[in-house]
């Protein structure tokens, strides 16, 4: 501004200015904080924005590829037991497989007596005392 070079005043001039700018700065700050907290800014954006058009331009592979995916992984399986489900899933599974072990052996073992038992020539079912 012309007149902050004037002798005298000039100084007066640029400092008042600066003032009233901070002032002013600071009075659209709190007039705007005051109305921002009497809108409901959601249902605003919801009415006025088209959400849709704005996810279609964004770049997830470029999201994606700022996401830390093995700290991710990480602090999922801190998260989860996995030891824990690992020795019970396993155990189950060893049951599972020791019953049909089992249920398979005797299955075996009675078409093995029965092929005997045909062999020599015995009644099926019937036991021959030892």
């Amino acid at each position: 501004m012309f007149w902050e070079r004037l002798p005298l005043i000039g100084e007066p001039l640029r400092a008042t200015r600066i003032e009233a700018t901070r002032v002013g700065i600071a009075a659209l700050t709190k007039v705007a904080e005051l109305v921002i907290e009497q809108i409901d800014l959601t249902s605003l954006v919801r009415e006025s924005v088209d959400i849709d058009a704005i996810v279609t331009d964004v770049d997830i592979e470029a999201i994606i590829a700022r996401i830390d995916l093995i700290g991710l992984a990480d602090q999922i399986i801190d998260g989860v037991d996995l030891a824990s489900i690992i020795r019970e899933s396993t155990g189950t599974v060893t049951a599972e497989v020791m019953t049909d072990v089992r249920t398979q052996t005797a299955r075996a073992d009675d078409v093995i007596s029965g092929f005997v038992d045909r062999m020599l020539g015995r009644d099926p079912g019937i036991q021959e005392p030892q």
